[in-house]
């Protein structure tokens, strides 16, 4: 065995250092962590020994015989009986420092429980041990085991730090506590005396015993609470209280966990100068929603902890600032946010933050095109070279098209690149980077990179300038199958755009294998939607907007939205209209429905490029060779009964 690699010495029976003994206080809990960290590193062997769960011998054999046993958390110990389940998680525990609780005579505060009630404590098989250092202490005994502690701290709000504790100990206070819970809930409350405040204590500050459980906090007396703490003053004064504020960061923790639940894809804080109220708004289903209104006293605090959990300077008001939460940090869900801080007037800050829930690709068959488009999306992205564009404003949905697309060709066979500002959906195999304008790793630099690590397919998340255009088109005809987006209006539109950054018509025609231009609409709630049989006068009018600001003629119209429908004459259409229900919470939609055009290049449309038609030419080319324009495909699910008329006009007009 290398020296450099081989274990320490097995302790002998007269040479086993003394630890401490079991903390009882909180006190002596951080005595003692701190008394762990300036212990030497074992490894399991030896822990097995100081523990006397094995002996020197046995563990020097097992060493000898199967190494990677004392390697690992595997439990093959344990079903070979060599050490007990609780007896293996006491030396993972002792492996990595960890100090050791006796609950059985630990000083437990009441405001423990309040924090991890003993449903949840009995539920995980663990004894909450109460607050030190900003820090909230309980005792398992498997502290090491996987998620337990995010699965803590999304409970308690707090940042849990797990301590060992021997599990008989624990079940033993677990059931003292249920007692003791039993025995308040069925005494009988007393009859205040005289010395009473009205507050439920005694004028000598005794608390009067409860006999209701603890309620779960609501939105309201969370707001109530940071009001409470938030500190008089100055603005400045309140914001540097927000690291004693646990109230303020209750509130942002609720808010943040509302939004996920309610499906909102974006979080505004919006603030007013003077006493008018700070609003929170919701972005759902691409519309704003008030969620919640705000005393002015409190919007410096709410400011200052998004800063903190963002990592942002708080001290500057002056600027924007960018930045990154992620809230499995602070015991949340995997869920991470992009924080944009944007200064306001009378030296105020408005904070909007986009919700990156995504953490997996959506299959392509999700994204709601219709059969054909799906079919063209598909074989696109399975060509080895060219470049594909998604076109679109802001929040259409772009990437996660992109990202599905990869998503059908990351295979083992593929190499794929991808730089993404930021990065909002991960997928295993791809190699993802972060660009960082600030030291030089933009959208550009990054291609160039990626040219000379051997790639096979190419993901930019946006083209912002013409090198970025140049090294895209450039990379797509050299034998790598490039994929970006533009923010344009139309697939036509991205084609003029890319002219005017001065790229060659040449290869730009040469290059380019198709833009999905898009857009993403509300979708009707499926539970209420109301059906509605269409007059025949109402589907001619129909028709003509189906075919208004296109080659296509009446009869084409008809034919196709038929088509669409499954009917074979107007009378069997039926179209549908928003009402309102407990499922979508009287709005009427649930969910978004994107809307697609796909201006795949062929001979014609390549002519075009190159002699750098209209986009009215190039629009006219794509249908007559098949393409569904914006306004093609929102009326067609208009008629499939996806979306209502107000919804499929907001697409394209």
């Amino acid at each position: 065995m290398d020296v450099a690699t081989a274990p320490a010495p097995l302790p002998s029976d007269g040479d086993r250092p003394v630890g401490l003994p079991a903390a009882c206080t909180l006190a002596e809990l951080l005595h003692a962590q701190d008394w762990a960290r300036l212990q030497p590193i074992i490894d399991l062997g030896t822990a097995m020994v100081l523990l006397d769960l094995m002996d020197p011998v046995q563990v020097s054999q097992l060493r000898s015989r199967d190494p990677a046993l004392l390697a690992s958390h595997s439990p093959e110990l344990v079903a070979q009986g060599l050490v007990p389940p609780d007896g293996l998680c006491h030396a993972h525990a002792r492996v990595a420092g960890l100090p050791e609780a006796d609950v059985r005579r630990f000083d437990l505060g009441d405001d423990a429980w309040t924090l991890l009630p003993l449903p949840a404590a009995r539920a995980h098989e663990v004894v909450p041990l109460g607050s030190a250092m900003e820090q909230f202490y309980v005792a398992s005994w498997c502290p090491t085991l996987s998620d337990l502690r995010s699965e803590l701290c999304s409970i308690t709000g707090r940042t849990v730090r797990l301590v060992w504790a021997d599990r008989d100990a624990i079940r033993s206070r677990l059931d003292a506590q249920e007692r003791l819970t039993r025995e308040r809930a069925n005494t009988p409350l007393p009859a205040a005396p005289t010395g009473t405040n009205g507050s439920g204590a005694t004028a000598a500050g005794a608390p009067v015993p409860s006999a209701k459980p603890v309620p779960m906090v609501s939105l309201d007396d969370m707001v109530t609470d940071a009001l409470v703490e938030v500190s008089a003053g100055s603005e400045q004064e309140q914001s540097a209280s927000i690291s004693q504020s646990s109230g303020v960061v209750r509130l942002v923790r609720k808010i943040i966990e509302d939004a996920r639940r309610l499906g909102a894809s974006d979080i505004h804080i919006e603030t007013n100068p003077g006493e008018e109220i700070t609003r929170v708004r919701l972005r759902r289903d691409g519309d704003l929603e008030t969620y919640l209104q705000l005393p002015a006293r409190l919007r410096a605090s709410l400011v200052s902890r998004i800063k903190v959990m963002a990592r942002l300077d708080i001290s500057e008001r002056r600027r924007p600032q960018d930045g990154k939460i992620n809230f499995a940090d602070f015991g949340g869900d995997k869920l991470e946010l992009r924080v944009a801080v944007m200064p306001t007037h009378d030296g105020l800050e408005d904070v909007v933050l986009r919700l990156l829930a995504a953490s997996r690709p959506i299959p392509l068959g999700k994204l709601g095109f219709q059969p054909r488009d799906e079919d063209t999306v598909a074989r696109l992205s399975a060509r080895s070279f060219g470049l594909i564009l998604a076109a679109g404003p802001t929040g259409s949905g772009k990437t996660t098209t992109l990202h599905s697309m990869l998503a059908e060709i990351n295979t083992d066979e593929r190499k794929i690149w991808t730089a993404e500002d930021p990065i909002e959906i991960t997928h295993p195999g791809l190699r993802q980077v972060q660009v960082n304008p600030k030291i030089g790793l933009t959208f550009a630099s990054a291609m160039r990179g990626f040219l000379r690590a051997d790639p096979d397919v190419i993901m930019i998340g946006e083209i912002r300038d013409d090198e970025t255009a140049r090294i895209a088109i450039e990379a797509s005809l050299t034998g790598h199958l490039v994929l970006s987006t533009l923010h344009t209006n139309s697939a036509a539109e991205s084609v003029v755009r890319l002219l005017d950054l001065g790229m060659d018509p040449m290869n730009f025609a040469d290059s380019l294998l198709g833009i999905v231009a898009q857009r993403l609409v509300r979708g009707l709630c499926p539970h209420c939607a109301q059906r509605n049989r269409i007059a025949p006068g109402h589907f001619d009018r129909l028709v003509r907007e189906y075919v208004d600001r296109s080659c296509l003629s009446v009869d084409e119209g008809r034919s196709r939205l038929l088509q669409a429908a499954g009917a074979v004459g107007p009378d069997e259409i039926v179209i549908f209209s928003p009402v309102g229900c407990e499922q979508c919470g009287g709005r009427g939609y649930k969910g978004r429905v994107g809307i697609y055009e796909i201006l795949e290049n062929d001979p014609t449309v390549r002519s075009l490029i190159q002699s750098r038609g209209r986009p009215t030419e190039l629009f006219d080319a794509a249908v007559r060779a098949g393409m569904r324009s914006l306004r093609h495909d929102a009326l067609e699910k208009l008629v499939q009964g996806r979306i209502d008329l107000r919804q499929a006009m907001a697409a394209y007009r």
